[in-house]
């Protein structure tokens, strides 16, 4: 059996924080974890506002977060989950880290004597939204973007780019009651995962779900929406007996 992977007590989860050259106030907030290293942190999908990871002018325009990571990741664990703003990401560009792309979550992993899925968060939506994105991180896809970006000297990267980041980041903001339906219907949508797949829960215990993608940043016994970093700056701290988004 493959061992469940373990959530350390002060590991840091980090959501949807669209960098660009413009919004980079990660590479700050990351430097503040270089210098004060924590056992483990989790960058849970959209790190990045575009990163293609088989394209020369997307690793070029994301260059010095990249960096920022990478020397992170030998002061500590780190984890990726590939959202659906940066893809086709491989251990040539990120050689130290963990990596987890969209085929394989949501993942499983222990914390305490609890059990969680983690996962970027947009899975389990449409059939349309699940083709056009299988297709565009489709390896055959990648390889062809990136001979386009060759043959146009990036050119049409940076015409794609700059489309992508006129669209506004925002919050969900959600009231007590659509949070309480928001999250039973994603943790339905897990457990349907899990029962497809032939995944009981570990030892009976119930298997509670942390996401980014929606920009909410809250959380009920069972379901944990993370924060947009992009949007408030905020980031998920796991601590002993409990768990708090704490504002950075």
């Amino acid at each position: 059996m493959i061992p469940i992977p373990h959530i350390r007590d002060d590991a840091v989860f980090i959501a949807d924080a669209h960098y660009t050259q413009e919004r980079n106030q990660l590479i700050g907030y990351l430097n503040t974890l270089i210098a004060n290293p924590v056992s483990q942190v989790f960058l849970m999908g959209d790190i990045f506002h575009l990163l293609i990871g088989h394209i020369p002018s997307s690793q070029a325009q994301n260059q010095p977060l990249i960096d920022t990571i990478n020397i992170l990741s030998q002061k500590t664990e780190v984890f990726y989950f590939e959202g659906n703003h940066d893809f086709g990401i491989n251990t040539a560009l990120f050689p130290s880290i963990k990596l987890y792309p969209r085929a394989l979550q949501p993942a499983l992993f222990s914390y305490q004597e609890r059990y969680f899925l983690l996962a970027h968060g947009d899975i389990f939506l449409t059939r349309t939204y699940e083709a056009y994105i299988c297709t565009l991180s489709n390896p055959l896809v990648l390889s062809l973007l990136k001979c386009i970006d060759r043959l146009s000297f990036g050119r049409i990267y940076q015409a794609i780019a700059k489309k992508i980041n006129q669209k506004p980041i925002k919050s969900l903001k959600l009231n007590a009651a659509q949070l309480q339906d928001f999250s039973t219907q994603r943790l339905q949508k897990y457990a349907a995962f899990m029962q497809k797949n032939h995944l009981p829960a570990p030892f009976g215990v119930v298997v509670g779900v942390i996401e980014g993608h929606f920009h909410i940043g809250e959380k009920t016994q069972e379901y944990i929406a993370l924060p947009s970093f992009a949007c408030t700056q905020e980031v998920l701290k796991m601590e002993v007996l409990k768990m708090e988004v704490l504002k950075k």
